[in-house]
């Protein structure tokens, strides 16, 4: 699959020349972490810059900042897409776990690129739990 996007092309050299399917900076295990990779968002490929971490490191970075009608926000497994420029998508993805590793980053890439209903803004996870 090829895009006009040369960006796109540049990141998928990238992968071919360190064997990869993702790029992450952030040394494992971690509570969050950045990974980007490859995929597919409504019909085209795209670039993904996710930001994967736990539900706790969500919660204790908005700590303070939580209005009343947000302070639930972190309490369940979340995807969030914000909106993209020229195939690059910023997606976070929350989930209840200690620590983000490999294994962690792999199940979530194969989520993302399997899910058919992604689409701009969150989707929540899960049932809360009382």
């Amino acid at each position: 699959m090829t895009t006009d996007l040369p960006h796109i092309e540049t990141f998928r050299n990238r992968l071919q020349q360190l064997g990869a399917d993702y790029v992450c900076i952030v040394p494992l295990p971690a509570t969050s972490t950045s990974v980007s990779f490859l995929g597919s968002f409504q019909g085209q490929t795209v670039l993904w810059n996710m930001t994967l971490a736990t539900l706790q490191y969500f919660r204790s970075q908005e700590s303070g900042n939580i209005s009343d009608k947000d302070a639930g926000k972190y309490t369940r497994p979340f995807i969030e897409i914000d909106a993209g420029k020229e195939g690059v998508f910023n997606i976070r993805v929350g989930l209840e776990l200690e620590l983000v590793d490999e294994p962690v980053i792999k199940k979530s890439i194969i989520m993302i690129r399997n899910y058919k209903r992604l689409a701009i803004g969150r989707i929540e996870f899960g049932s809360m739990h009382t």
